[in-house]
């Protein structure tokens, strides 16, 4: 039994990056949303680490995702 926690262990190290969280979850997002507007505000200036590609690749696909629903709705208002 302990060889398997030991694997399941080392395995969910694999999946997860620095953040401790599997890539592409909802609580992936939400971490590095929060944590990007925290070094963009300033507030996170001391803190060290990298972020990953994916972070930024997954914030800007969901920004540019509401911008669209956003000027559909406008569109279907106005139209």
């Amino acid at each position: 039994m302990a060889n398997l926690l030991r694997r399941v262990r080392k395995l969910e190290t694999r999946l997860t990056d620095s953040s401790g969280l599997a890539p592409h979850s909802e609580d992936w997002r939400d971490y590095w949303e929060h944590r990007i507007e925290r070094l963009l505000g300033g507030q996170a200036q001391g803190e060290t680490g990298r972020i990953p590609l994916e972070a930024v690749d997954a914030l800007v696909a969901a920004g540019a995702a509401r911008e669209e629903l956003s000027g559909k709705d406008l569109a279907q208002v106005g139209g």
